[in-house]
């Protein structure tokens, strides 16, 4: 059996152990105020508050395991939540205004290791199962990454992705999407992996920003798969990243795989990266980057193990200055 189906098996069973809260749990668990709709299958968070169920073990008080007869997660204008919303079927979360319908986790740095659990599993969005729509909010300070779809459809637009703590060691990755996720119109100032190129994903009209520990592509840690990375106007800024892969733009962390990226359109200006990192002698790394303005430190990391076909303004030449501004 293929990677992607035991790792699809194995979330379902994963899911099917999730014990859901009920809205009226969530109601006695919130500080603030939220009204229900039944009808419409909607929740919407009217005034700010933290969720706070009574869990034993784990610490998830925060954490809401969504039924799957809420559909539709509204936090109105002006409304900061604090807490994390894991679902398990079709659901929308969308903010009624992007900078100020905000999702907090926590001001404390290194949260999961502080608590001895694993980031990956205590993200502050969580798709188990169904295709998980993320619309015009803020997320801040998450408690383990941004957003992860289990390998599951995650569709994010319009949404500002922030790690204001600093420090190298919060695990505040970005995007993790199932094949056929996208990520639209989303500008990402966190410390760590921002998009995982762990399936086939497409990122359209992004910004980075290369704040301490950034990876603005992340190939891999462990093995993968062989998936495709599509990059429609991307933008990178910033004047640092990942030191120890001397702040990178592709990073190649562990595994063996075939990666292609394909960047349709960027603007990357930041003169302390590197293009590419990959430490594994078993990384190939293909793919072609077309009407492209880049101004970067140098090409390759100190890591240079693997193997990089990639075409940068029609030509394989590893350098760090490239223009071919179609308009």
């Amino acid at each position: 059996m293929c990677r992607k189906l035991l790792y699809l098996l194995f979330i379902t069973i994963l899911s099917a152990n999730l014990k859901a809260q009920t809205v009226d749990e969530l109601i006695k668990s919130y500080s603030g105020r939220i009204e229900w709709n039944s009808q419409t299958a909607e929740l919407t968070f009217t005034s700010a508050g933290v969720i706070t169920f009574e869990n034993k073990g784990e610490p998830k008080e925060h954490f809401w395991n969504i039924p799957k007869n809420v559909k539709i997660i509204t936090i109105e204008a002006d409304v900061r939540v604090v807490g994390a919303f894991h679902s398990q079927g079709d659901c929308t979360i969308r903010g009624k205004h992007r900078k100020t319908s905000m999702v907090y986790g926590t001001d404390i740095q290194k949260w999961a290791q502080t608590n001895g659990v694993k980031a990956f599993r205590h993200c502050q969005f969580q798709n188990m199962g169904g295709v998980l729509t993320i619309q015009n909010l803020t997320s801040l300070n998450p408690y383990g990454f941004h957003v992860r779809g289990e390998g599951n459809v995650i569709m994010v637009s319009d949404c500002d992705f922030l790690d204001n703590r600093g420090g190298a060691g919060n695990h505040s990755d970005g995007i993790e999407g199932g094949d056929g996720s996208v990520i639209e119109n989303c500008y990402f100032e966190t410390g760590d992996d921002v998009i995982k190129v762990y399936h086939d994903l497409t990122v359209k009209n992004c910004t980075i920003n290369m704040v301490q520990n950034a990876v603005p592509i992340q190939l891999g840690w462990g093995n993968t798969g062989n998936d495709t990375g599509t990059f429609i106007n991307l933008t990178i800024i910033g004047n640092s990243g990942r030191g120890n892969d001397d702040c990178a733009i592709i990073v190649g962390r562990s595994g063996a795989y075939t990666k292609t990226i394909n960047i349709y359109g960027c603007n990357i200006i930041n003169p302390s990266a590197s293009w590419i990192s990959l430490r594994g002698k078993d990384m190939i790394v293909n793919g072609e980057v077309t009407d492209a303005e880049i101004e970067i430190e140098k090409h390759w990391s100190k890591y240079k193990a693997g193997k990089s076909n990639m075409v940068i303004c029609g030509n394989k030449d590893e350098g760090n200055s490239y223009e071919c501004i179609k308009n």
